[in-house]
């Protein structure tokens, strides 16, 4: 797997990438479990022909040939990424469990996959494996680990997910942020406070949806800019525009604030984009 790296035509209104593409566009949670889990599907080149039980699967996690583990992991993954049916009793989790803890020397596909089968399985038992691998030296693992501990929403990640704000890639900070949303992590609120500060538009922004889940007052005037923003007559960055539109309406649901109400009142009446008044609408209904 390649290192995190920033798209040179995404212009500064965000759409950052890994090198194997995990995100189209990265932007908030629950968006940003949706578009990973989604997005790493598309690099798979192995994907078996036959699929087995998940017990066969297993056994292949457990053998001595590095590229069938992972590609065992990858298969797993897609699956249940694709909700097919495959069936996991407890005693198979905690072996999943064990093989993923196990794993730190093995290629880092093998832990990137497994965290996206534990997270998908909503796997607490994994919770503190994931919590040590968002220390790992592959920026990949750390970014799965924080998806997977994101996916499961137990707070008792949030530690981890807290530490990761001061990692030193963008990507692995703005998903540490999205699983602190999650979670709704309160001891999360001060570090995301200062995120607001930041020179980062997308950091700023996901901070500022985090922070609204926290039902945090300090998120308003950076979720107004967010519904503030005006097209840019580039269709690439118009899409961002308009997730990060939507996601703010959807933000500010969380406050009780009148300058929000307004302004989702004002979107639902005079917005040109379809979807984001169609969003301001149904917000004004709940």
């Amino acid at each position: 797997m390649s290192e995190s790296n920033q798209n040179p035509e995404s212009g500064p209104l965000y759409a950052p990438e890994t090198g194997f593409s995990l995100f189209v566009k990265l932007f908030i949670i629950p968006a940003i479990i949706v578009l990973v889990a989604l997005g790493i599907f598309f690099l798979g080149t192995m994907a078996l022909q036959h699929p087995k039980t998940a017990e066969q699967y297993l056994e292949e996690l457990k053998s001595d040939n590095t590229s069938r583990r992972w590609q065992s992991a990858y298969e797993l993954s897609r699956m249940l990424n694709q909700n097919e049916n495959i069936q996991f009793d407890q005693t198979l989790r905690q072996q999943l469990v064990e093989v993923f803890g196990g794993a730190k020397s093995d290629d880092p596909r093998l832990r990137q996959y497994l965290a996206l089968v534990l997270g998908r399985l909503k796997e607490k038992t994994a919770v503190p494996v994931l919590s040590e691998a968002v220390k790992d030296e592959n920026n990949d693992v750390k970014i799965y680990s924080l998806w997977a501990l994101g996916n499961i929403e137990d707070p008792k990640g949030g530690e981890a997910a807290l530490g990761a704000l001061s990692d030193s890639d963008e990507t692995v900070r703005r998903m540490a942020v999205g699983a602190l949303s999650a979670m709704r992590y309160e001891p999360a609120k001060f570090a995301l406070e200062k995120n607001l500060e930041s020179d980062d538009q997308a950091l700023r922004y996901d901070s500022a949806v985090a922070l609204a889940r926290l039902q945090d007052g300090k998120a308003v005037p950076t979720l107004l800019e967010m519904m503030n923003l005006k097209p840019s007559g580039d269709a690439k960055k118009d899409e961002i525009i308009q997730s990060a539109k939507i996601t703010a309406i959807e933000g500010a649901q969380n406050l009780s604030d009148a300058s929000l109400k307004a302004k989702v009142t004002d979107l639902s009446k005079n917005e040109s984009d379809i979807k984001v008044r169609e969003a301001a609408l149904a917000a004004l209904k709940k």
